[in-house]
């Protein structure tokens, strides 16, 4: 697994913030192929919300799910993934549908991580 931090995972958070979604995503994969969780929630978030690639809410679901249920401390990243689901489900997204019962259920797992508290 490619480290949690790593100069390209650095790399791609610029680029984030840069609004270069496309770099980004290039940075990103090979990352996520890596086994990289924090890779995995932004690349999640780009699905998530439609930047620089097709907006799937399915695809969004498995990434932080992945992440979320590894249980991550560092950088609170699963409880940002459970907050993000919790998100997600109350709105929907192309290939999912709001589920009015998951939102409370994930915050509730956001805040037992220490998120939001």
């Amino acid at each position: 697994m490619d480290d949690f931090d790593s100069p390209n995972m650095l790399k791609a958070v610029e680029e984030l913030e840069k609004k270069n979604y496309l770099a980004a995503l290039e940075l990103l994969v090979p990352l996520v192929d890596a086994g990289n969780p924090k890779a995995e929630c932004n690349l999640a978030t780009l699905y998530h919300l439609g930047l620089g690639v097709e907006p799937d809410g399915k695809k969004a679901v498995e990434l932080y799910l992945k992440v979320a249920e590894q249980n991550i401390r560092q950088q609170h990243l699963s409880g940002l993934a459970y907050q993000n689901l919790s998100a997600l489900y109350v709105i929907g997204a192309p290939g999912l549908e709001p589920d009015y019962e998951k939102p409370a259920t994930y915050r509730a797992l956001a805040l037992k991580t220490g998120f939001g508290m």
